[in-house]
């Protein structure tokens, strides 16, 4: 049991303490948006499958007391001491208790974002109507001028009436482009399950990191899709007419939001002279981190299993 746990812990600090800073250094031309959002994601993985191994050995290892009670139907416990059984208890109960404690304080406030999400689209119901050339699209009458997209099955990407009258064909296309990348690459998804281990594991630096850079990548990769599709030029053109715009709360907007200094990067990104790709060498380094990610810690703890089946 001593190698599993080994590699468990030695995963999560890897992935959980040392990728964030890593990630956090490398820019473009480095790594794509898309490329680095998915080295985040796979590094928030694999920390949380290495914790919950950790947790779940802790628990069920003996003589850890979930292991107690799994083991007293087969006779096992009997065989360790009191106070060996009082120690992992003591141990194992520390550090659920902290685990629910953070859960307690963050998830009633994602519980609230989510009811809030559904009530806007119910909302929307009522209000919009919908567009006559584009069937994934809802029209708000609106002065402002808004797009943003909402995780939906059907009429995903909202619009004002505002944005439809400030807004050229090549730049109203190049919003929706944006928008329909969000949805395509399932970027509410990802900012959603970075929520809930930002709830979960506050404290650890990948996460925090995470949770400062990720959406930005998520934006500039969906700026990407734009870009391809309509020109940078259409595109930055909407992003400067729609940057006065108050973004939705649960909501991915082709401004981003609030924070006016991302809009700026991301528009001096688009501004700047064509990059030069990241080398394949990147890339296959890239996708070989990410790999290794996730699936180094599901692979110990399936040994770990497999050696606590043993035991018992």
């Amino acid at each position: 049991m001593i190698v599993p746990m080994a590699g468990l812990l030695m995963s999560a600090v890897v992935l959980g303490c040392l990728a964030g800073p890593v990630l956090d250094r490398l820019r473009r031309p480095a790594l794509s948006p898309a490329t680095a959002a998915a080295c985040w994601v796979a590094a928030l993985v694999g920390a949380v499958v290495a914790g919950a191994g950790l947790v779940a050995v802790a628990l069920l290892s003996p003589p850890g007391p979930g292991h107690g009670l799994l083991g007293r139907l087969r006779d096992c416990l009997p065989h360790h001491g009191y106070p060996a059984i009082a120690s992992a208890t003591a141990a194992s109960l520390i550090l659920v208790t902290g685990c629910g404690a953070a859960l307690a304080r963050s998830l009633p406030r994602l519980g609230r974002a989510v009811r809030h999400r559904r009530r806007h689209r119910e909302m929307l119901r009522l209000v919009a109507r919908e567009h006559r050339r584009h069937p994934d699209v809802l029209v708000l009458d609106h002065p402002v001028p808004v797009a943003y997209s909402l995780p939906a099955r059907r009429r995903a990407i909202v619009v004002s009436t505002g944005a439809q009258e400030s807004l050229s064909a090549a730049e109203f296309g190049a919003v929706l482009a944006h928008e329909r990348a969000h949805l395509r690459q399932r970027h509410h998804a990802l900012l959603l399950m970075l929520d809930l281990v930002h709830a979960l594991l506050p404290w650890l630096p990948t996460v925090r990191r995470a949770k400062a850079r990720l959406p930005l990548l998520l934006e500039m990769a969906a700026d990407d899709a734009a870009a391809r599709a309509c020109g940078r030029r259409a595109l930055v053109d909407a992003l400067c007419r729609l940057s006065a715009a108050p973004g939705a709360a649960g909501a991915l907007g082709a401004t981003g939001g609030p924070g006016r200094s991302r809009l700026a990067e991301r528009v001096r990104r688009l501004e700047a002279a064509e990059p030069v790709g990241p080398r394949r060498a990147v890339r296959l380094a890239a996708g070989a981190f990410a790999t290794t990610a996730v699936a180094a810690p599901l692979l110990v703890g399936a040994a770990a299993i497999a050696e606590l089946a043993m035991i018992c």
